[in-house]
């Protein structure tokens, strides 16, 4: 089924949320490598494809976004931390590459997606409060979001292999309860 429903998660949100996971495990991996060391061989090809995966994260997020509002009636019930934590993770899968964005614009950087679509034009004029934005955040709330990723890992599994919980990982894999 392409729709949600209260025992599990339809096609188009596992889709999402997968292909989603992929992107994170690049992005954890890039990002950690840049942190490790930068000017290994293995980090220049693996950061070389992180801003391209994670223009890719943004306009997902924002689809996955739009896509569970339009699921919420049918989507399976969750306490209210749990839906705390992922409204804290949505926020930043937007959050952190929008703010990456602001400050590609912010250094006056061009941008193709992909190296197929021009999404922004090289203007070479920096924008200070942009780039110090970019500087200050994308980082620290990108090691946020991954720390949230591995509560949320953890959790699953946890709430999956306990007698007295929701097993909550056979719905994100379309398994009816």
């Amino acid at each position: 089924m392409v729709n949600d429903s209260a025992t599990r998660y339809g096609l188009i949100s596992r889709f999402f949320h997968w292909l989603m996971a992929l992107g994170f495990v690049w992005m954890l991996v890039s990002a950690s490598a840049r942190f490790i060391d930068k000017e290994a061989a293995f980090t220049k090809a693996v950061f070389a494809y992180h801003g391209q995966v994670g223009f890719t994260i943004l306009w997902l997020a924002v689809l996955r976004v739009i896509w569970a509002i339009i699921q919420r009636p049918n989507r399976p019930e969750n306490p209210f931390a749990v839906k705390l934590g992922h409204a804290c993770m949505y926020v930043l899968m937007i959050a952190v590459p929008a703010i990456a964005v602001i400050r590609m614009i912010g250094m006056g950087r061009g941008f193709t997606y992909w190296g197929l679509w021009p999404i922004l034009e090289k203007t070479g004029v920096e924008t200070a409060w942009m780039k110090e934005l970019g500087n200050t955040f994308h980082g620290n709330l990108g090691w946020l979001l991954f720390a949230l990723i591995i509560g949320h890992i953890f959790f699953a599994f946890k709430h999956s292999h306990s007698p007295t919980d929701q097993k909550v990982l056979p719905r994100m894999l379309g398994k009816t309860l």
